[in-house]
């Protein structure tokens, strides 16, 4: 049965990655900008004093764009996730000339204990931004399999959760787990789903 769930889980995953992999750039890059666009009215995104973000990689929503924005606006501090062993740890980034290839080529921080986020210290004025290969309605995630967020998310329950996804990620339902970690809301070109 365990098994069962495990390839049922993948051949979801590998659907759905299949059709976001279909998008071509340019409608990656127009629909990024839309979902950014409903992420910066949300209250929640406003008065974040720390945005958490993910450094985006292959045919995920994109990111690069908005942590260009932020770091230019200098509002709000920007932390990047960067893989140490089976967890992610976030560093706060000044410009994107902090970031250099890591796990899986993908951009991550260079790692300095005194730019690390804690949640102790931050308070409750962040918001995560979360990727992902397919949600649905009840807010359900599902990542690439390493449970690197779950594990983050599990850690971190004060901190407003936020995946950005293209609407054709989005499924009438997905199997879950008990580890699994809903996100508080998740943002589409087309909506928010709370």
């Amino acid at each position: 049965m365990e098994e069962a769930r495990k390839m049922d889980k993948q051949a979801i995953r590998t659907r759905y990655l299949g059709i976001r992999n279909g998008l071509s750039y340019s409608e990656r890059e127009q629909k990024s900008r839309e979902i950014w666009k409903l992420l910066k009215e949300e209250e929640v995104f406003q008065k974040a004093q720390a945005v958490l973000v993910y450094m985006d990689y292959r045919s995920e929503v994109m990111t690069t764009g908005l942590v260009e924005e932020l770091l230019s606006e200098g509002e709000k501090k920007v932390y990047a996730p960067k893989v140490d062993g089976m967890n992610i740890l976030f560093y706060e980034i000044t410009s994107m000339e902090d970031l250099q290839p890591g796990y899986q080529g993908i951009r991550e921080p260079v790692e300095k204990e005194e730019r690390l986020y804690d949640s102790k210290m931050a308070g409750k004025d962040g918001i995560i931004l979360v990727p992902g290969a397919v949600f649905d309605r009840q807010r359900s995630r599902m990542g690439y399999g390493k449970g690197f967020y779950d594990r983050f998310l599990s850690k971190n329950p004060g901190l407003f959760s936020a995946a950005l996804a293209f609407e054709c990620q989005i499924a009438r339902k997905i199997p879950v787990e008990p580890h699994d970690i809903k996100p508080d809301m998740i943002v589409t070109e087309k909506e928010r789903i709370r």
